[in-house]
C-alpha cells in the first residue's frame, strides 16, 4: 500500500514547496516534437518559476503521488471540473453534469472542441478509459481510493458525454472528479510512457524534463481556454533543501514559497504579496480505541479538551488555519454542522474527566512540528505524560501489517481535503483498511449513507448535524484546524490564482499574468 495514496503526506510538502525523496535516474525528457509542439519559451520573462525537489515516483498522470510529479504532469492534463478557493465547482472538460432520479447515474457533458495537444478531439472514449484505468482492479493509481465503494461503471453516451453508474447514490459525485491522478488522458495511452510523450488536454506543453534541473513548459495553443492564459510558460526548478530555496526565492529565481515558519522568520513579507488559496488539509490525531488508555471515552475527551488549539493554529501553522472542532466538514463546505460547542482547552473539564488519573502515552508521527508542539501543550497540562517518537515518512508509512501510522497507539497523519463523507468511509468505518483507530459504529456508517444518497437541503442539514455529533462525541479521531495553502509571492506576478496549485484546482493559471 502506497500511503500518499491516502493521506497524501506531500501535502506537508507542498506548503514548502518541498517533497521527501530523490529520483535514482538520471534521464532528460524532451518534448519537442508529438505532443509536445515545437515552441520555445526560454527566453521570455512572462514565465512563472515555481521551486520543486526532485519526485520520489514515477512520472505518469495516472499514478503520481508525489506533489512534484503531480505538478510536472498537471500543468500537461485537464480535468473534468476543478474547484476554487471557495470549494466551488468549475466547468473545465466537462460543462455540465446531472444525476439520474434515483441518483444512481451522473451524465456528464464534453466540452465541445476540446482537444489534446497533439490536435486529437477529447471524447467520451478518453473519458472512459482513463476513469477505467484509475479503478481497475490492478489499478496503482492513488485516485482509486476515492471511487472505491461508490462508481460502479463508466460508459459512453455518444461522444460528447459519459455515464456514471454509481453503486450507491452519492449526491457529492462531482466533487470526485477533481480528485488526484483524474487528468484526461487519450483512449489509447500506455502506462508508463508518459514522459516520452507527454500528452493531455491542459494549459502547457511540456518543453523539456531534466532530473535535478527541472522542467519548462510553454503555452499549450490548442488549449480550449487558450485566451486565459496570459503566460508564455511555467518554469519549475529543483532544489535540494528549504535553504536553497529560500535563498533562491530571496534572490528573484522563483517567484512563489510556501510560508513556513522558517520563511516567515526569514523573509521580509511585506516585499512580496501573500496569497492564500483555500483550504488543503487536517492533520488528525487518531486514538486507538481499543487499547489503554483510550479505550476509556473520558480520556479521549480529556485529550481533546487539553489541546490549545489556538495553539496549533499559530505555532504550527503560522496562523493560517481556522480552528476546527473534531469533525470533517472543512468550513467551504456546505452544509455546516450546528449544535455543537466549540472545544477549546479547558483545564478545569480536563481534570473533572481525568479524576486524578495521568494519561501516559507516545505521539507516533512524520510530523516532527505539530507533534513538538501538541508534546508540549500536553506535557503543561497537570495529568498527562507524553512521549514523542518522529519518524521518517518512509518508516511512519511503512507496508506490512505493523506500519505505524495504522498501528501506533496515538498517530498523527496527514490527510488531505476530501468530501466528508468520504473521510467516514476511509477513517471511521469499521472494514476501512486506514481506520487508525480501530473504531466502529454503525450508525455513523448508516447515517453517513442516507447523507450520500439524498438532495434534500433540509434532510442534509439534519444529517450533517448526527455525522458531526457523533464524530465530536465519540473522537475517535481529534481534527484540532483546517489547514490553508498560504505562500509569499512575486510582486511581479499579477492576478489571482484561482485556488491552490494543487490537483484539486486543476493548477488553473487562467488570468496570471507576469508584469515587465
Amino acid at each position: 500500500m502506497a500511503p500518499s495514496i491516502h493521506p497524501r503526506r506531500p501535502l506537508r510538502a507542498a506548503l514548502a514547496a518541498l517533497a521527501a525523496g530523490a529520483l535514482a535516474l538520471s534521464l532528460t525528457a524532451c518534448a519537442t516534437g508529438g505532443a509536445g509542439g515545437t515552441a520555445s519559451g526560454a527566453a521570455s520573462d512572462d514565465v512563472y518559476r515555481l521551486p520543486i525537489t526532485d519526485p520520489g515516483s514515477e512520472i505518469d498522470p495516472l499514478t503520481v503521488a508525489d506533489y512534484n510529479a503531480q505538478i510536472i504532469s498537471g500543468l500537461v492534463t485537464e480535468p473534468l471540473v476543478s474547484l476554487d478557493a471557495a470549494g466551488d465547482l468549475h466547468p473545465r472538460l466537462a460543462t455540465e453534469w446531472s444525476a439520474s432520479e434515483d441518483g444512481l447515474t451522473w451524465t456528464v457533458t464534453l466540452r465541445d472542441g476540446a482537444v489534446f495537444n497533439d490536435g486529437t478531439p477529447v471524447t467520451s472514449a478518453d473519458v472512459v478509459a482513463t476513469f477505467q484505468a484509475i479503478t481497475a482492479e490492478d489499478s496503482q493509481s492513488p485516485g482509486r481510493s476515492a471511487f472505491d465503494g461508490i462508481l460502479d461503471t463508466v460508459a459512453p453516451d455518444g461522444d460528447e458525454a459519459v455515464l456514471f453508474t454509481l453503486l450507491r447514490p452519492f449526491s457529492d459525485f462531482p466533487l470526485l472528479l477533481t480528485g488526484t491522478n483524474t487528468g484526461i488522458l487519450p483512449a489509447d495511452y500506455e502506462p508508463g510512457t508518459w514522459l516520452d510523450n507527454p500528452v493531455g488536454a491542459g494549459q502547457f506543453l511540456l518543453e523539456d524534463y531534466s532530473v535535478g534541473k527541472g522542467a519548462t513548459y510553454v503555452k499549450n495553443p490548442k488549449y480550449w481556454n487558450a485566451d486565459a492564459i496570459e503566460l508564455d510558460g511555467v518554469e519549475l526548478k529543483v532544489y535540494g533543501d528549504t535553504q536553497a530555496t529560500l535563498l533562491a526565492f530571496q534572490a528573484g529565481e522563483i517567484d512563489r514559497i510556501g510560508l513556513t515558519s522558517d520563511v516567515a522568520a526569514t523573509v521580509d513579507a511585506s516585499k512580496y504579496d501573500t496569497i492564500s488559496s483555500g483550504y488543503n488539509k487536517i492533520d488528525g490525531i487518531f486514538l486507538d480505541v481499543t487499547a489503554a488508555p483510550f479505550d476509556d471515552p473520558t480520556a479521549r475527551e480529556a485529550l481533546a479538551w487539553a489541546i490549545d488549539r489556538q495553539g496549533l493554529v499559530d505555532d504550527v501553522y503560522q496562523g493560517n488555519a481556522d480552528i476546527a472542532d473534531d469533525v470533517t466538514f472543512f468550513p467551504d463546505y456546505e452544509p455546516q454542522p450546528a449544535g455543537l460547542e466549540q472545544r477549546e482547552q479547558d483545564l478545569d473539564k480536563v481534570a473533572e474527566l481525568l479524576d486524578g488519573r495521568t494519561l501516559s502515552f507516545t505521539i507516533t508521527t512524520d510530523n516532527q512540528l505539530f507533534g513538538e508542539v501538541l508534546q508540549q501543550q500536553l506535557n503543561a497540562v497537570p495529568g498527562f505524560d507524553v512521549d514523542l517518537d518522529v519518524l521518517t515518512g518512509e518508516q511512519y508509512y511503512a507496508e506490512g501489517d505493523d506500519t505505524p501510522w495504522l498501528t501506533a497507539g496515538v498517530t498523527v497523519t496527514n490527510w488531505a481535503k476530501r468530501v466528508p463523507s468520504q473521510y467516514v468511509s476511509l477513517i471511521y468505518a469499521a472494514d476501512s483498511a486506514w481506520n487508525a483507530s480501530h473504531y466502529s459504529n454503525p450508525e455513523l456508517e448508516q447515517v453517513t449513507a442516507q447523507f450520500d444518497a439524498t438532495t434534500d437541503a433540509a434532510e442534509r442539514q439534519q444529517l450533517a448535524d448526527r455525522i458531526a455529533e457523533i464524530q465530536w462525541t465519540d473522537l475517535p479521531v481529534i481534527v484540532p484546524a483546517f489547514s490553508k495553502a498560504q505562500s509569499l509571492q512575486d510582486k511581479r506576478v499579477q492576478g489571482e490564482f484561482a485556488g491552490a496549485l494543487d490537483f484539486y484546482t486543476g493548477y488553473d493559471f487562467s488570468g496570471i499574468s507576469i508584469e515587465d
